[in-house]
């Protein structure tokens, strides 16, 4: 077993989900900070690291408890791949039997790659050259193209056990930047379009003024993936 003192600070955690991993009942475990700072994140206390830490001894005793209904784990954020420690946790939760599954935004695709998570989700928020609207740093902006890339070309070699999602934010996601990403896509094998929910709280409250695309628009982004063989749906 991992040593514990290395294993990242948790400050958020939900015992047990049957949504958040396909296939499987998992809990979920949230990683504070980020190193994008987009103002429609729904994670915003996560992100600020507003929360009071858990102790993983906490979550294994309940794992170890729930055994026989918890399959999985789904390690999330903020932005989990900032933390030196997640290949202790996503070893530490293996250990305990349990399928691991990362979400990220993608831009440490080298810790992806150590970690070797069971099942990758990878949430792509724009087009590249739109990062700058989500406040990326200088040293994530300067290659960020080419770090996406990375992290795109794993979930393509990891077929069903991954999947790209994008969150259709006006302002943010548009036509356009559907079709500049789609040709990056192909042979993902999943693709996911949600819909932005201005109900919940985001890092910005601005964004709570944003109106949703509709349901048209949201599927002709579809449509986009669809035309480039990539097999595009509409969640949520």
């Amino acid at each position: 077993m991992p040593d514990n003192a290395k294993i990242p600070i948790i400050s958020g955690w939900t015992k047990t989900s049957f949504i958040d991993y396909p296939g499987h009942s998992a809990t979920l475990i949230f990683l504070p900070g980020c190193n994008l700072y987009c103002p429609y994140c729904h994670n915003p206390g996560i992100v600020k690291g507003e929360y009071d830490a858990i102790p993983f001894g906490v979550i294994k005793d309940y794992i170890v408890k729930r055994k026989d209904v918890i399959e999985g784990a789904v390690i999330s954020g903020g932005e989990p791949t900032l933390h030196p420690g997640l290949k202790n946790l996503r070893d530490a939760l293996g250990i305990l039997g349990l399928k691991v599954k990362i979400d990220t935004n993608g831009l440490e695709p080298d810790v992806l790659t150590a970690c070797r998570p069971d099942y990758l989700a990878l949430d792509i928020k724009t087009s590249p050259d739109k990062y700058r609207l989500l406040n990326i740093t200088h040293q994530y902006g300067r290659d960020c193209r080419e770090r996406l890339s990375k992290s795109i070309n794993m979930v393509r070699s990891m077929g069903e056990n991954a999947e790209v999602r994008i969150t259709a934010v006006p302002g943010i996601v548009d036509i356009a930047d559907m079709e500049s990403l789609a040709p990056v896509l192909r042979g993902v094998s999943k693709v996911f379009i949600q819909p932005f929910s201005p109900d919940q709280p985001t890092l910005n409250p601005a964004c709570s003024s944003i109106k949703p695309y509709s349901v048209n628009k949201l599927e002709a982004m579809r449509d986009i993936l669809l035309r480039e063989g990539i097999d595009g749906a509409v969640r949520g």
